[in-house]
């Protein structure tokens, strides 16, 4: 076996913080010297294309989660089961299959690093909807709108516990500590944000940290660790480090802009809860950077009367800054230069797999224009 030459692993990086503000003035949107593929449809269309790849191993991974409940006391096995029956995108554990692919052969290890990351997904998804008093999840009922917080709290906390307890399996203790770290990471941004809320004081850069602490490293841990598991060499898994890295920040802008301007008919899941519980996410934070102190005000107490739908249309208004536009136009950027890493690996199947998942997002950040 080869000898690992690294040592800590998917801890983040403050470096990161004044290079991706700096995308939000970015204007050059000129593309990576891998061809942009052009063909496909809706965005849901290319990611099942980009799924088929390695649609085997994504069906070990469902089955791999439905059998998790199977773990626990039989007294709370029902609402385990619940949790994890909701199935999602699935982002996270086909970032890391690809990864595995793109750096070796996928093999067992890879399916259990991919369902270890979706727990403690899903995980922070019940503990967030608690957070928010969200009533829907995946065209569901959510776990505290049917068994209240109290509940909920504890079944998000068994999942964390659960991941890491089955993290530990690993033969490279290194893995097993740095998914621990992780966790420890999402539920410290977490942390961050809900200390945060109605903050005025908060900056583009405070939300860019939050959110690459909350879900950027839950992504980069998916990608790094994928090719820390097929034993890549050390330039190899930071590459893919900060692929997952800046994926799942621009992945994290995209769902707050969902939040502003998507369908509750179409996400399945309750909207507008940021701006109800004080969250200033990248749409907010754009057009008060610019506003007038009467549209701060304004702006303020609007959020403070939960009038959501006229805060919104504040922020889709060009007349004003067209927030909403700017925030979609910087995750589209930081996909993009995500994708530019890529020019330094050797290119398979997977990897051009990977730079059509970020294809993908990219047309859900389109969809959102107004």
């Amino acid at each position: 076996m080869r000898v690992q030459r690294y040592v800590a692993l998917t801890t983040c990086n403050g470096r990161h913080y004044s290079r991706l503000v700096e995308l939000f003035a970015r204007t050059d949107r000129s593309s990576s010297r891998r061809a942009v593929a052009k063909a496909g449809g809706p965005p849901a269309r290319r990611l099942a294309e980009v799924a088929k790849l390695v649609q085997p191993q994504l069906e070990q991974v469902e089955t791999r989660i439905g059998q998790q409940a199977a773990a626990f006391d039989p007294a709370i096995e029902g609402y385990v089961v619940y949790a994890v029956g909701s199935r999602g995108k699935r982002l996270r554990p086909l970032l890391a299959l690809l990864a595995g692919g793109a750096t070796g052969k996928i093999h067992s290890g890879h399916v259990d690093l991919a369902v270890i990351v979706e727990l403690i997904h899903l995980a922070t998804l019940v503990h967030d909807d608690v957070m928010d008093e969200a009533e829907q999840r995946r065209a569901q009922a959510t776990a505290n709108a049917r068994w209240g917080n109290s509940l909920s709290v504890l079944l998000g906390d068994c999942l964390f516990a659960h991941a890491l307890t089955l993290s530990t399996d690993f033969e490279n203790s290194n893995i097993g500590r740095a998914i621990a770290r992780t966790a420890t990471t999402v539920c410290s941004g977490e942390m961050i944000q809900t200390q945060r809320r109605f903050d005025l004081n908060l900056t583009v850069e405070d939300y860019l940290r939050i959110v690459q602490m909350k879900t950027g490293s839950l992504f980069s841990a998916a990608a790094e660790l994928a090719a820390v598991i097929s034993e890549a060499d050390p330039d190899v898994i930071a590459i893919f480090k900060n692929f997952g890295f800046q994926i799942g920040t621009a992945y994290q802008i995209y769902e707050d802009c969902v939040d502003l301007a998507g369908s509750e008919s179409v996400t399945g899941k309750t909207l507008g809860t940021d701006l109800r519980k004080g969250k200033f996410t990248l749409p907010v934070l754009i057009f008060l950077r610019s506003a007038s102190e009467f549209e701060r005000e304004r702006c303020c107490q609007l959020v403070l009367d939960e009038k959501v739908e006229e805060m919104i249309e504040l922020l889709k208004n060009g007349a004003t800054n067209g927030a909403l536009n700017e925030s979609i136009a910087a995750g589209s950027d930081l996909i993009r230069e995500a994708q530019r890493a890529f020019d330094g690996v050797a290119p398979n199947r997977y990897t051009d797999a990977l730079f059509s998942l970020g294809d993908a997002l990219c047309d859900m950040f389109d969809q959102l224009r107004v």
